[in-house]
């Protein structure tokens, strides 16, 4: 990371993570015990999401308006130091910019495009996995530690999943095409033996996984009439909802 940082002339600051082999089993059930959202997270996701609110601490606290967080396991646009050494391209409303992509389909709004020097910005739609490489206001940051103080469902989650994030009201960004990808994420699927370092085995193959649930659900017999019912509920809920477009991300080397 120092070295792709000096070489994009990129000033930094290293914030020492949190280890999950020093969490006690006593910190892990308190913080389980009270989480909102309930999901079981490995002691490693845990003590990734406490990493990431240290650093929403320090913006918290901070005089910038917008910071840069990278997680260690990044690869970076050669272009980065371009976008990332002025900030006149953020628009004001916008609380986080996801610089990310995670090589799985994300959902934003195609019809409300920003213009961010060479590339764009859209708006996000709905749960957008990935937290390795984000900008965030000083603003979001504080929202972010009051409004789910009580979650550590994972960072990707309470950045950019629909119910926290939503508690937070944050006004989110996808730049497009994506400022940096995860290292284990640059050959397509994630590696397992990366995410096992992680305890991110869950997702180390979530697309496969989704597919075969698909591939399952086809096979059910279903009514006639009861899906023609659900096709006339989907088409009229989407006269009432923004147009948004689905795919992957692309990574701008």
């Amino acid at each position: 990371m120092e070295a792709q940082f000096s070489q994009r002339s990129l000033a930094f600051e290293r914030i020492s993570a949190c280890d999950g082999a020093t969490l006690t089993e006593d910190e892990i059930q308190a913080i389980k015990q009270n989480c909102l959202s309930g999901l079981d997270c490995t002691p490693n996701e845990l003590a990734c999401t406490i990493s990431h609110r240290t650093c929403w601490r320090l913006v918290a606290d901070g005089d910038d308006d917008h910071v840069c967080i990278f997680e260690d396991g990044v690869h970076l646009s050669s272009d980065a130091g371009n976008l990332l050494s002025k900030a006149s391209w953020i628009p004001k409303d916008a609380d986080l910019i996801k610089l990310e992509t995670f090589n799985v389909e994300a959902e934003f709004y195609h019809k409300r495009p920003i213009k961010a020097q060479d590339r764009t910005l859209y708006p996000v739609r709905g749960m957008h996995q990935g937290a390795a490489g984000y900008i965030i206001s000083r603003t979001a940051a504080r929202r972010l530690l009051d409004k789910t103080r009580n979650d550590y469902g994972g960072v990707s989650y309470l950045l950019f999943g629909p119910t926290a994030a939503k508690r937070a009201d944050l006004h989110t960004y996808q730049l497009y095409p994506a400022l940096c990808i995860q290292n284990m994420r640059l050959s397509g699927d994630k590696i397992p033996r990366l995410a096992n370092l992680l305890g991110h085995e869950r997702l180390a193959h979530i697309e496969q996984g989704t597919q075969a649930l698909a591939a399952q659900a086809k096979t059910l017999s279903r009514g006639v009439w009861s899906q023609m019912s659900r096709n006339m509920k989907e088409q009229a809920r989407r006269l009432f909802v923004e147009p948004y477009h689905s795919e992957i991300v692309p990574f701008q080397q």
